[in-house]
């Protein structure tokens, strides 16, 4: 069983049990507002890369530190999402908006652009070996993290469930709604998240189409 977000991240959570959150967060937040919200979360990493791509090659960086600064700004962003810091203001907000022109490869083809305008072929290729390097180790952090929650409780727990409790988390502090995952006695039982589901189902049934029940 899994839901989607608008832009295809899966999340490995029921609908039922998924909603059930977003019904603590409704009327403020509806379900695509949360939806959006995880994938700004997952975004926190990349952008942070790119912004401080932007950096680097605007003070003429040498191509070995172009990839160590990609790679730190990468694993920094990482830290922010798995431990969730989320103590910069309107981060997760900013990058969220961002997060509705990500799918048109528009910042790739700005780094690009701006690299080779800057520090060159070679400086922007360091940037992708910093990128993609940082990116291959959090992929195992993130894969040993899984292996542990599923050894723990039976269940896997991915780098997108786990953004999906960020995003509930941070949005519930804002409206001073229960942080607490723990879920009352009959609280799922209760049909308190359908309302929202039905909401987004009306408004968005192309992400709705995604959902699957295995």
């Amino acid at each position: 069983m899994a839901i989607f977000t608008p832009r295809g991240l899966k999340i490995r959570l029921s609908k039922e049990l998924a909603f059930t959150y977003i019904a603590r967060l409704y009327p403020k937040f509806t379900a695509f507002q949360v939806l959006k919200t995880v994938e700004g979360i997952e975004l926190i990493p990349s952008f942070f890369a790119f912004f401080t791509g932007i950096y680097v090659f605007s003070n003429d960086f040498i191509p070995s530190r172009i990839a160590i600064y990609i790679a730190v700004a990468t694993f920094i962003g990482w830290i922010i999402i798995a431990f969730g810091l989320f103590v910069i203001p309107f981060l997760v907000r900013f990058i969220t908006l961002l997060s509705y022109l990500k799918g048109f490869g528009i910042f790739v083809i700005a780094i690009i652009i701006i690299g080779l305008l800057t520090v060159g072929w070679k400086g922007t290729l360091f940037y992708f070996i910093g990128r993609y390097s940082a990116s291959i180790i959090i992929f195992l952090f993130d894969t040993l993290q899984m292996k542990l929650a599923h050894t723990k409780t039976g269940i896997p727990f991915t780098a997108s469930e786990r953004n999906f409790f960020n995003a509930y988390r941070l949005l519930a502090s804002r409206i001073g709604v229960t942080t607490n995952l723990e879920l009352e006695e009959g609280e799922i039982e209760s049909g308190k998240w359908e309302l929202p589901f039905m909401l987004l189902q009306l408004k968005w049934p192309k992400v709705v189409a995604r959902f699957t029940p295995d």
